[in-house]
C-alpha cells in the first residue's frame, strides 16, 4: 500500500509520515528531503538560486519516481498538489490524505521550526498563508480523506490515519512480485472499506454476493462505499455450492456488460467460498481480466479460499474443474462477520484450519486443541487462527502459485473430500465437513501405508471431533462412485490417484500413485 500525505507547510506531513512509517513498518520518503539530498542544498536555496519553475520540475520527477514504490509513506511538499501530473502519479495504487490546520496554527508552527520557508519570506506571512490556502483548497479537497491536525500530536494523527484505513489489525502479504497483495484482518473493516477502495481508482464497482449474507450487511457496506462516492452495482445469486455454475456466471457477465463495466472496473466478492470462487472466475474472464477484491464472510473463506487466486465453477462431473489462477488485489477479513455465521459453517471452516496444523505447524495444531474455547467464542484466539492460517497459505502460494508442486499439500483431505461432495451433489455436506472426513481417511491411509503413526491419526480424529466435525464417512455412500469421482479430479495425473499424506503432525508428503484397492479398504473402514 502507498500512503501519501499532502497539505500546506506546517501541517505535520514529515513528523506524521515518520510516525506512520514506524508504526506500519513502511519506508518513509519526504519529497523535499529527497530533492535536497540530490541537489546538495536546502529547498530555500534552490528557490533562491534557480527559481520556483526549476524546483517544480525536479519535484515532478521525484514524485513520479517515488510513486512506483509500495509499502511506503510519502510526505509531499506543500505545492506538490498543484500539479495534475503529480496527483495522478501519487493516486495510482495510493491513498492521498490531506493534513489540515488553521492558518494561525500553521504560522506558529512554521515560526517555531526555524529555518526559512521561501514562499513565506514576506512582510505579512499570515496574509500569504490565507491567500495560498484559498488558492489550493480546491486541490486539497481532491484528496481521498482529511485529518485535522490542529490540536493533536503527530503520534495521534498517525493513529487516526491507521484507523481510517483499517490498518489497526493484523496483516499478511502474499508476495507475488508485481501481483502481490495484502490480507488485512481485524474488526470494523467493513465500515472502512470505502476509503481503502480509493487506492484502486475504479471506474465502476460491483458487489457480488448472495441473498443470505448481503441483507445482513447491506447498510453497513453501502454506507462505507457511498461515503467515498462509490455507488456500486449489486449482483446477487442464490446461496449454495450448487449455484457455483456456468448459468450464474453467464448471468453476472451479462449484467456487467449491460452496465458497461470496463477494464478499470472492480468487483467485490462479498460472501463465502462460493461467492469468492465465482467472482474471481468472472474477474479473470470478463474483458480478459479485471480487478477484484475478496471480502470473505465465512471462516472457511477467510482462512482458505479467499487467499491464493484459485477461481472456478463446478461441473456435474467434478468440483472446480473449470477455472483459473487469478489473484485478487486485496483481501479484507472483518472478523465481525463471523458473529452472524451459523455454528455449522463456523465448525466447517475449522476443518481447513486443522489442515494447516497437520501440513505445516504442529505447535499450531496443539494450540487449536488447548485454546478451543477462546476460538469458538470468537475471542482473541480467532484472530491468531485466521492470521496463522493465512501466513501458512501465503507462504505456500508464494513458493508455488500455480500448483506445480508444493501447493498440492494444501489439498490434504480434499481428494476424498471432493469425491464425497461430488457423489452427494454438493447438497448433503458443506465443504469443510467433507474435508474433515477426507483428512481422517487420508490419515488412516497413511497409517496403512506405514508412513504415519496410528496415535497421530487418532489425534487428528480427536481434534476434528472437538470442533463438531464428522470424522467417519456415511456408509450409504458408494465406494465405487467415490473412486470414480476421484478419477476425474484435477489432482489425477496420467491416471494415477495422487494423495497428500501425513508423515507426522506438521509434515506431509505427496504420494503420486496410491493403490485403488487400498483406498477402497480405507473408505469402507471409515464407514460410520
Amino acid at each position: 500500500m502507498k500512503i501519501v500525505l499532502t497539505g500546506f507547510m506546517g501541517t505535520g506531513k514529515t513528523s506524521v509520515g515518520k510516525e506512520l512509517g514506524r508504526k506500519l513498518g513502511y519506508r518513509f520518503i519526504d519529497t523535499d528531503e529527497l530533492i535536497e539530498e540530490r541537489e546538495g542544498k536546502p529547498v530555500s536555496l534552490i528557490f533562491k538560486e534557480k527559481g520556483e519553475d526549476y524546483f517544480r520540475k525536479i519535484e515532478r520527477a521525484a514524485v513520479k519516481e517515488v510513486s512506483q514504490i509500495t509499502n511506503v509513506v510519502i510526505a509531499t511538499g506543500g505545492g506538490v498538489i498543484k500539479s495534475r501530473e503529480n496527483l495522478e502519479n501519487l493516486g495510482r495504487r495510493g491513498i492521498i490524505i490531506w493534513l489540515k490546520a488553521d492558518p494561525e496554527i500553521i504560522l506558529k508552527r512554521v515560526m517555531t521550526e526555524g529555518g526559512k520557508r521561501p514562499l513565506l519570506d514576506v512582510e505579512e506571512p499570515i496574509n500569504e498563508i490565507n491567500s495560498m490556502l484559498a488558492e489550493r483548497l480546491p486541490l486539497y479537497q481532491q484528496a481521498d480523506t482529511a485529518v485535522d491536525t490542529n490540536y493533536i500530536t503527530p503520534q495521534e494523527t498517525a493513529q487516526e490515519i491507521i484507523e481510517k484505513l483499517g490498518l489497526d489489525g493484523q496483516s499478511v502479504t502474499v508476495d507475488l512480485k508485481e501481483r502481490s497483495y495484502d490480507i488485512v484482518i481485524g474488526s470494523r473493516l467493513l465500515q472502512r472499506l470505502g476509503l481503502r477502495l480509493k487506492e484502486f481508482r475504479p471506474s465502476r464497482v460491483a458487489v457480488i454476493s448472495n441473498k443470505t449474507i448481503f441483507p445482513l450487511y447491506r447498510d453497513t457496506l453501502l454506507k462505507s462505499l457511498r461515503e467515498y462516492n462509490i455507488v456500486p452495482e449489486i449482483l446477487l445469486i442464490p446461496d449454495g455450492e450448487e449455484y457455483k455454475d456456468f448459468l450464474w456466471t453467464y448471468y453476472i457477465h451479462g449484467e456487467l456488460l449491460k452496465a458497461k463495466f470496463d477494464r478499470d472496473s472492480l468487483l467485490i466478492a462479498f460472501g463465502g467460498g462460493v461467492i469468492g470462487d465465482i467472482t474471481g472466475f468472472i474477474a479473470s474472464t470478463y474483458m480478459r481480466g479485471i480487478r477484484y477484491i475478496q471480502v470473505p464472510t465465512t471462516l472457511l473463506a477467510q482462512v482458505d479460499s479467499s487467499v491464493g487466486g484459485k477461481t472456478g465453477v463446478n461441473h456435474p462431473l467434478g468440483k472446480n474443474m473449470i477455472g483459473s489462477f487469478y489473484q485478487p488485489s486485496l483481501v479484507v477479513i472483518d472478523i465481525d462477520t463471523l458473529k452472524t455465521l451459523p455454528k455449522r459453517e463456523f465448525h466447517a471452516g475449522m476443518a481447513e484450519v486443522i489442515k494447516y496444523g497437520v501440513i505445516a505447524d504442529k505447535a499450531f495444531f496443539d494450540f487449536l486443541k488447548t485454546d478451543r474455547e477462546g476460538i469458538i467464542s470468537l475471542g482473541d484466539g480467532i484472530i491468531n487462527v485466521i492470521k496463522r492460517s493465512c501466513e501458512i497459505k501465503a507462504d505456500v502460494v508464494t513458493k508455488d502459485e500455480r500448483e506445480a508442486g508444493l501447493r498440492a499439500i494444501l489439498n490434504f483431505g480434499h481428494t476424498i473430500g471432493h469425491a464425497i461432495e461430488t457423489v452427494t451433489g454438493y447438497r448433503r455436506f458443506i465443504h469443510g465437513e467433507a474435508v474433515s472426513m477426507g483428512m481422517c481417511a487420508a490419515a488412516e491411509l497413511a497409517v496403512r501405508m506405514k508412513i504415519f503413526q496410528k496415535d497421530d491419526a487418532g489425534k487428528i480424529k480427536e481434534l476434528v471431533e472437538m470442533y463438531n466435525l464428522p470424522a467417519d464417512i456415511p456408509d450409504d455412500l458408494n465406494v465405487r462412485d467415490m473412486i470414480n469421482a476421484m478419477e476425474i479430479d484435477k489432482k489425477v495425473q496420467a491416471g494415477k490417484l495422487r494423495f497428500i499424506l501425513p508423515e507426522s503432525i506438521g509434515k506431509v508428503r505427496i504420494e503420486e500413485d496410491v493403490d485403488r484397492e487400498l483406498i477402497k479398504e480405507v473408505i469402507e473402514a471409515q464407514y460410520s
